[in-house]
């Protein structure tokens, strides 16, 4: 398997896992014109430089070992997902022959549905990989743990460090890359959960009793 052709198979995987989180199941985009990040996109960004001040030795090697644990898990759990939602998309029957506007547009909404569904799962997927990378980076590099405060820096140009300096820098942009990635996650997966019950109750209600 040659590198270029998993970056190409990677690339429109994420590419669509990105849009399908602001676009709804009736296909409109959420995302005003001319926005590039959602405000969701930055307070992620905020919490996780927040995070790096009240978390300045970074997170615990206990911590990341059930992170790891936990994201094993997941990996194969989004993994069943994503056959067992092919599947229910391979037996739904979308032709629209006979059909009024309004049973052709609950097809429409369905197939926008999977496609959202599957795009941003297998997102998740991908992105808990790259999580299990980092944690696993954690027990590689050495001083991944090291306590980082406010109170060691110096404003004295000829007291700075710069190797020392270089190292935190790279410390930190570890520590917040990881604590982006897991808010992330963690939005991402209540949001597919919140899209999934919001469908499947709409598709629900609109079953009628005879």
């Amino acid at each position: 398997m040659q590198f270029k052709s998993v970056k190409e198979l990677i690339e429109p995987l994420l590419k669509g896992g990105i849009e399908w989180q602001n676009i709804s199941i009736n296909g409109a985009d959420e995302l005003p014109p001319g926005k590039k990040y959602s405000q969701t996109t930055i307070l992620l960004f905020i919490l996780s430089i927040l995070f790096l001040f009240l978390i300045p030795n970074g997170l615990s090697s206990d911590l990341i070992g059930y992170v790891i644990a936990a994201f094993s898990i997941s990996v194969s759990l989004f993994m069943s997902l994503l056959v067992s939602i092919f599947d229910k998309f391979e037996n739904t029957q979308f032709d629209t022959h006979n059909k009024i506007k309004d049973e052709i547009d609950r097809l429409k909404q369905k197939k926008n549905f999977f496609k959202k569904f599957i795009s941003v799962t297998s997102y998740l997927v991908i992105l808990s990989i790259v999580i299990l990378i980092l944690c696993g980076a954690f027990f590689v590099i050495p001083g991944l743990d090291k306590k980082i405060s406010v109170h060691n820096l110096t404003y004295h140009f000829h007291e700075i460090d710069f190797k020392l300096t270089f190292k935190n820098i790279g410390i930190l942009v570890y520590r917040f890359i990881l604590f982006f990635m897991l808010l992330n996650y963690l939005l991402l997966t209540a949001f597919i959960t919140a899209s999934a019950y919001d469908y499947y109750i709409s598709e629900i209600n609109n079953k009628k009793i005879e």
